[in-house]
């Protein structure tokens, strides 16, 4: 299981014609990739993963940030596997309590995909 050390906006975007919230992920465990997800919400105003870039980056070697950059690999489809113990469905929903357990990461994404514009 992918153990957060921190979690924190990054920014809102349109993402396949849904509006996302952009949030960045490092790792309690070395060896873990950073993550960049892109949270949604539903009609019903519950939250969804709707993407997973999985951020291999080096700042010695990649001294910019951007999407384009060779560092960013898309995980959405293999970021969670069946496993003996575990499903992977069971596993995505056990790293979103995680994630919204985190700080007022809840609250603020709710702020941010439900409040009136």
């Amino acid at each position: 299981m992918y153990v957060i050390q921190d979690a924190k906006i990054t920014k809102e975007l349109e993402l396949d014609g849904r509006s996302c919230v952009e949030v960045a992920v490092e790792p309690a465990r070395m060896g873990d990739p950073s993550l960049l997800l892109y949270i949604t919400g539903s009609a019903d105003r519950s939250l969804e993963l709707h993407r997973i870039i999985r951020n291999h980056h080096d700042l010695t070697l990649d001294w910019y940030n951007d999407n384009e950059n060779t560092a960013f690999e898309d995980a959405t489809e293999i970021a969670f596997e069946n496993r003996v113990d575990l499903l992977a469905e069971q596993e995505k929903k056990q790293f979103m309590q995680s994630l919204l357990s985190y700080g007022s990461m809840n609250q603020d994404l709710r702020n941010r995909l439900f409040s009136q514009k």
